[in-house]
Parts: structure tokens; sequence; C-alpha cells
């Protein structure tokens, strides 16, 4: 067997973790971590099963390098379950350990998510539902949601469509994953009345058990996703609601593997969209493709409008945030004018942080101006 180097072993540290519960587990459940490191799952939410210690508490010791972040939530082995530490933040974010030294992190477990009441939230204007499509080529078929602001007018001027993913947690927090979404309504409504944003409708599209697959243009899970979205939803809106065809008009927007299918669809189908705003997208899940694709030339700044952003206790996704934005302005793209950037401080990987943010996108691509 081959020991590391001395060098490599220096700069790893230790992390001991401790997790104590301040609330009975539910019989027949048990407890699971789950984090950025492949060892906690790589955000499976049953990823790594815990066992408790003759003394109830929960013990886990992890390496990693010094200078790095690692997030991790406790769960019972589903988003639905997650355990609450801090009672003035439920949901609960994510568990952030800054990485300088070795380290002991206790974490009391005071609730769980699933046991709380998730507050109502009035969805202002007006929601639509689609049939169920064909969803040709995917493994599960799904309808739409169409949601109109109050001041939309079925004749006129043409809205603008934005094309979200992920569509339950886009309203309702009752319909959300973890109980938190990302305020679509509130924040569009907002933002029209006070002059800021073009009228727009936005259409929610639901992501299914084959979302890491679906979500990414280079499986033939994600070419058929955007031949669903392409062929099927988006000529059934122009048919059903007063929308503009125009691609200036009709945006691509989500977060995570959400983000990178936006981002490939812009230059993708340049014919249907060219507005993106692509939140913490999660490139490095192509392995270096989607940087050389782009480097190679199948993407340049012709009326493309681009938004990214990315948060700083996500050290991946902010890595590959900076590279791509670098890769874009070499290829032409122009920082101010059809590109736009945006590195939240002290940010994790989670709806509430999107939602937070949503309005510099919807600013940048849809702004009066």
């Amino acid at each position: 067997m081959h020991s590391q180097p001395l060098s490599q072993q220096k700069s790893l540290c230790r992390i001991n973790l401790s997790i104590s519960l301040k609330t009975a587990l539910p019989e027949d459940d048990s407890l699971y971590i789950t984090g950025s490191m492949p060892e906690l799952g790589d955000w499976n939410p049953a990823g790594r099963k815990l066992e408790p210690g003759t003394d109830g508490t929960y013990e886990l010791e992890l390496s990693a390098r010094a200078g790095s972040i690692v997030e991790c939530k406790i769960t019972r082995g589903s988003w639905r379950t997650q355990g609450i530490y801090d009672p003035d933040v439920v949901p609960p974010d994510n568990l952030v350990i800054k990485v300088s030294k070795d380290k002991d992190v206790k974490v009391n477990i005071i609730g769980w998510l699933d046991q709380r009441d998730i507050e109502s939230d009035p969805v202002q204007g007006r929601f639509f539902n689609s049939e169920v499509f064909p969803c040709h080529g995917l493994n599960y078929k799904r309808s739409v949601q169409v949601w109109l602001p109050d001041s939309y007018q079925a004749k006129g001027e043409p809205c603008a469509v934005i094309y979200m993913h992920d569509g339950q947690n886009l309203f309702e927090p009752v319909k959300a994953f973890a109980g938190v979404d990302w305020k679509v309504d509130e924040t569009v409504t907002r933002l029209i009345r006070t002059g800021e944003l073009r009228q727009c409708i936005v259409v929610g599209i639901p992501n299914s058990a084959d979302r890491m697959k679906e979500l990414n243009l280079f499986t033939k899970e994600g070419k058929a996703y955007a031949e669903f979205i392409v062929n099927e939803v988006k000529p059934w809106v122009e048919a059903n609601f007063n929308v503009s065809r125009q691609p200036q008009d009709n945006a691509l927007i989500g977060s995570s593997m959400g983000g990178l299918i936006s981002f490939q669809m812009l230059y993708a189908y340049e014919h249907s969209f060219a507005l993106a705003a692509c939140l913490s997208t999660a490139f490095q899940k192509t392995n270096g493709q989607i940087f050389n694709t782009i480097a190679n030339g199948s993407f340049r700044p012709i009326n493309a409008r681009l938004y990214l952003d990315a948060g700083e206790f996500e050290p991946p996704i902010a890595r590959a945030y900076f590279d791509m934005m670098q890769l874009l302005k070499a290829t032409g793209f122009i920082e101010g004018h059809n590109l736009m950037g945006y590195y939240e401080e002290h940010a994790t990987h989670c709806e509430a942080r999107w939602a937070g943010r949503l309005y510099l996108p919807l600013k940048f691509l849809f702004g009066k101006k």
C-alpha cells in the first residue's frame, strides 16, 4: 500500500462531526447525512446512514483539504424530513464548515421539517395547467403550469415568456421539495407594478425522477427534454396565450442542473430562445465537456443575453462560474451589455438564496429600458 506524500497529508484536515438529537427520532426511521462530498452522498437525501453510539450520539469523521468548504444536511432519508438545528431558520439552511485546521463540529437537532407546519403562501396572479403532454423520448409524462400576472391581457401587445425548470419549486412552499419556493409570483408581480419589468408570463416545467439526466443536453434524456420544451410546450403556450414568438422575448431560467440545461439550450436552440439565466450552474457535472463546446466556437453572442451567478459556499460551482465567465468574455460576450455575472458572499446552494436574487436576472433580461 502506498502512503500519501507528506505534503498531501499535511493539506488534509480532520473534521469530527458529532450529532445529538434533542428531539425524538420517529420509530423505524434512521438518521442520514448528505452533502457536498462523495462520502456524504453528493446531496442524495439518504446519502449516508449514521449509527448511534452507546450514548445515543451520532459520530462521523471526515477528511477535507485546508481551505475547502464542506456543506451538509441531516435528514431521515428525504428532503421533507430534514433536521432543524436553528429555530430561526426553518426550513434549515445547509450546515457550512470552513476547513482550515482539524476541528470538532457539534450539531444539535431540535426538530424535523415534516413535523413543522409550512406556512401557506397565497399565490399572486393566476394559474393555468396544461394537459399531460406525450413527452416523446422521456420516461415520465407531465403537464406544465402557466402563471399569469394580474396585469396579463389576452389582447394587445404580446407578453414575454419565461420557461423555468424544476417547476415544483417556483410558486408554493407546500409543493416545493424542501418547503421553500422561489417566490416567482411575488417577485415578478412586484417588479411589474414598480415599472421595472416588462409584461411577462412564467411557464413552470416540473422535474422528474430522471432530473439529473434530463437537465443535461449531453445525454439522450436531456436532448429529449429540450425537444419536449421546444416542440410540445412552447407551441402549446403560443397557441393559448398572448405571447411573443420572437427569441429575444423568450427566456430559460434554472438553477444547478436547471441552470446547465438553460445554458445549453441557449446555444443549441438560438431560433427559439435568446435569453437565459443560469443560477448556481452545475457546469462541473459535464466533466469539462461544456467548456470544450464553448471554446470550440459553438456559442457566439449574436443576439443572446445571458446571466450567470454563484455563491461563496458552493465551491465547485463557484470555480466553474469564474472559469465560464472568463471563457464567455473571450468568445465575445461583453459583461454589462449581453452578459451579467453575480457572486454572492456567504451564499449556499438552496432555493432561499435563488429566490433572494431572482430579481437580478429578471431585471437584466426583461427590465424596462
